[in-house]
């Protein structure tokens, strides 16, 4: 029987959903087995929103950190307000408690007339007999061109060792044999990562990129955020595309103008909360309270984070090409404009201290702008800047390139001892 999908969450309850022939499915990993900080889900909403542009996603498992109901029904909530389309999720590892009461069934597949994805629930790293049951039968009655194979683990492969054992993929492999000219694609989550590999004339797809942090695999290079999106070619053949999440234009299309002037607001609290307990605790430091100083220090350190996570909810991130015309442009302004009239202020009010502020943060300032315009040029070339060691003065806030540690700022002329390299 036809099935309507509605948009959001899918809770299954019948083996195979059939739908209306799709243009197009987006297909996600893991954004939530490294936690539901505000940044992860900010990405991971990000993504969510992108997928707009195709007729559902599929989420490769690992939707909550580990088996709270509170977990649960926070990031189903988070997907019910900003999913645009529907979205069907697979069992993680991290997700098998209380799966099955929002989610339903782990093993099930959705097919149109020309696709059948077929997804398997491997989240204990063994495939059942009820699984290959399924995926036996499923296989045999709904024969479609092109076949997609989901499961949240990987099979063995060249690329990372976290996979299913070869015992356990061998029950699998053995079923799919029969039908292996129709199968297209292989997709797995659980590696924090992107990565593609050639099983036996089959592409394998390993997609991690949802929200967790990525992970070094060996060999390949750590990709950004991103999605897989599917669609038909003219043929009616099932081709893909890996797209990082666009940095653009985030977070105003969640939000209204009251909520966009509050999130900034707190970013700019944050910040200033951050520095004042980082002064604090140099403070008490050297008024012999190493544990105040240290309370402090962590108090400082998470309103980092705090402001970490405005800024992703916000949306005013951009990408480095941006980010970098755009510092340039306020270094330009600090230099050029506000800490130039600053210091002719305090000059012409004799003020000792003011001028001393002033003048070391707009030669600081100046360096930092060359710096910023040189990476700039490299960015846009399409490559990173090359590799140097940067040191800051604790002092003034000067920083610059240097072989060998200076023993003093060029800028105000403290010590050594004062001037940290920057890893």
């Amino acid at each position: 029987m036809m099935v309507t999908l509605n948009r959001g969450i899918q809770k299954i309850e019948q083996p195979v959903i059939e739908t209306a022939d799709f243009r197009s499915f987006s297909v996600l990993g893991d954004p939530g087995c490294d936690g539901l900080g505000a940044e992860i889900m900010a990405v991971f909403a990000d993504l969510l929103l992108e997928a707009a542009d195709t007729d559902f996603t599929l989420i490769l498992g690992d939707v909550v950190p580990f088996g709270s109901k509170l977990f649960y029904d926070n990031v189903v909530d988070l997907i019910g307000v900003t999913a645009k389309t529907p979205v069907f999720v697979l069992c993680g590892n991290h997700d098998t408690d209380f799966y099955a009461d929002h989610f339903g069934n782990a093993d099930y597949a959705v097919a149109d007339s020309r696709t059948l994805i077929i997804v398997l629930d491997n989240s204990d790293r063994v495939i059942n007999p009820l699984t290959r049951a399924f995926l036996q039968k499923t296989l045999e009655d709904y024969r479609r061109p092109n076949v997609v194979l989901a499961m949240h683990i990987p099979p063995p492969n060249a690329v990372s060792g976290n996979s299913i054992s070869s015992g356990e993929w061998e029950k699998i492999s053995s079923i799919l044999e029969p039908f292996r000219p129709s199968l297209r694609y292989i997709l797995s989550g659980h590696v924090h990562s992107y990565f593609e590999d050639d099983l036996d004339g089959v592409k394998l797809i390993g997609t991690g990129g949802g929200g967790a942090r990525i992970e070094e695999v060996p060999g390949v290079t750590p990709p950004y955020y991103h999605r897989v999106r599917f669609f038909y070619n003219d043929g009616g053949g099932l081709e893909y595309k890996r797209e990082d999440l666009a940095l653009e234009g985030r977070g105003r299309r969640l939000w209204d103008e009251r909520i966009q002037a509050l999130l900034s607001e707190s970013f700019v609290r944050e910040c200033t909360a951050h520095v004042r307990y980082r002064l604090y605790a140099e403070d008490a430091a050297r008024r012999g309270l190493p544990n105040l100083a240290r309370l402090l220090r962590a108090a400082a350190e998470a309103e980092y984070c705090h402001a970490r996570n405005f800024q992703y909810v916000s949306g005013d991130l951009k990408n480095p090409a941006e980010a970098l015309a755009g510092v340039i442009a306020d270094e330009r302004c600090e230099v050029n404009e506000f800490y130039k009239t600053a210091l002719a202020l305090a000059r012409e009010k004799q003020t000792g201290l003011p001028v001393y502020a002033f003048a070391d943060t707009l030669r600081a300032e100046k360096v930092h702008a060359e710096l910023f315009e040189a990476a700039l040029q490299s960015i846009k070339r399409g490559r990173d800047i090359e590799a140097a060691p940067y040191y800051t003065c604790s002092s003034c806030g000067n920083t610059f390139s240097s072989r060998a540690r200076p023993k003093n700022c060029p800028v105000c002329g403290a010590p050594m001892d004062k001037i940290f390299g920057v890893l």
